[in-house]
C-alpha cells in the first residue's frame, strides 16, 4: 500500500522468483513507468483500459500461461544454446535495410540489442506490438540509453541510414521507394489481422521493395507474426535471423519462423548484434 508498481517491483522480485505482469493505463507517464518495469525484469503488462474490450479473457490466459513457462524455464537455468553457425562464417550481404519484429519481452530485448549493436550504415524499422503511447516512449528511451537515433514512423517519412524507426502503435508500416529515396507509408489495411502494426505486413512490403538487399530479424514474442512475411523476404533473396529459445521471454514468433523454415540462422540475443554486424558490414 502506498507504493507504485515501479516501487513495488523490486520488493516482489526480492521476495520471490515470480513472473510479474504489470497493469498500466495508456498515458505517457504510465508508459514510462511500465517500460522501466519491463527493463527491470517485469515479464509483461496489461493495458487497464482495454480489459474486457480489446484485451479478452483468452489473451489474459495466454499471458499467464506464457509467464508460467518463462519463469519455469528461468528456474531450470538450463541453456543448450549453440550458435547455428559460427558468426565469423556468416555471409556478407549487400544489405540496404533491416526490419525487426518483436512482441512480448521486446523492450528489454531491444535495449540489449541496441546497446550492443553499432550504429548501422542502413535504416532499421521496428515493429513492436504496443499501444501508440508506449511506442513513442520506447523509442525515446532507446535514444536516451543507447547510441542510436530513433523516431516513430510518419507518412512519407524518409528512412535514413543510422536511424531506428518504430512503427506507430496503431498503424502498419509499408516500405516505398522513388529513385534513390527510401521512405515509408502508413496504413490501417489490412484490418482483419491480429496485430497492428504487423511484422508480416512490414516484412512483406519491405521484401517487395528491397529484394535481396533486406535483412529481417525476429525476436521474442507470442504468436507467429513475422513468419509469413519472412517467407516473402526469403523468396525475394533476403535473409532472416531468429532469436534462439534460450534467450526469448516467449519463444513464439521465432519458433514459428524456424518451424516454417523462414529463418536462415538462429542466434541467442547475446550474439544477435554481432551476427547482424557481420552480415551488414562484413
Amino acid at each position: 500500500p502506498g507504493k507504485s508498481g515501479i516501487q513495488a517491483l523490486p520488493l516482489m522480485q526480492k521476495a520471490c522468483d515470480a513472473a510479474i505482469i504489470m497493469c498500466s493505463t495508456l498515458t505517457n507517464q504510465a508508459a514510462q513507468a511500465t517500460l522501466q518495469s519491463l527493463e527491470k525484469g517485469a515479464f509483461d503488462y496489461i493495458p487497464k483500459t482495454e480489459i474486457g474490450k480489446s484485451f479478452t479473457p483468452d489473451m489474459l490466459k495466454e499471458r499467464v500461461t506464457s509467464a508460467y513457462a518463462y519463469v519455469t524455464q528461468r528456474r531450470k537455468g538450463e541453456s543448450n544454446y549453440k550458435p547455428s553457425v559460427p558468426i565469423a562464417s556468416l555471409p556478407h550481404q549487400n544489405v540496404k535495410a533491416i526490419v525487426i519484429g518483436v512482441s512480448t519481452g521486446g523492450p528489454a530485448a531491444l535495449h540489449k540489442l541496441f546497446n550492443a549493436l553499432p550504429v548501422m550504415p542502413v535504416p532499421i524499422v521496428v515493429v513492436q506490438h504496443m499501444p501508440a503511447a508506449f511506442v513513442a516512449s520506447l523509442a525515446e528511451r532507446i535514444a536516451q540509453q543507447t547510441k542510436h537515433k530513433t523516431c516513430v514512423a510518419k507518412e512519407d517519412y524518409t528512412l535514413v541510414p543510422g536511424e531506428v524507426c518504430f512503427a506507430p502503435g496503431d498503424l502498419h508500416v509499408l516500405f516505398k521507394k522513388m529513385g534513390s529515396r527510401l521512405y515509408c507509408g502508413l496504413s490501417e489495411e489490412p484490418k482483419n489481422i491480429l496485430h497492428k502494426p504487423s511484422a508480416d505486413v512490414l516484412f512483406q512490403s519491405a521484401a517487395e521493395v528491397m529484394g535481396k538487399e533486406l535483412l529481417g530479424v525476429i525476436l521474442t514474442g507470442m504468436g507467429r507474426d513475422g513468419a509469413d512475411g519472412g517467407k516473402t523476404v526469403r523468396s525475394r533473396g533476403g535473409m532472416i535471423l531468429a532469436e534462439s529459445k534460450s534467450s526469448c521471454a516467449v519463444y513464439g514468433m521465432p519458433k514459428a519462423a524456424i518451424e516454417a523454415r523462414t529463418a536462415n540462422f538462429e542466434f541467442d540475443l547475446q550474439d544477435m548484434a554481432a551476427a547482424i554486424t557481420k552480415i551488414v558490414t562484413g
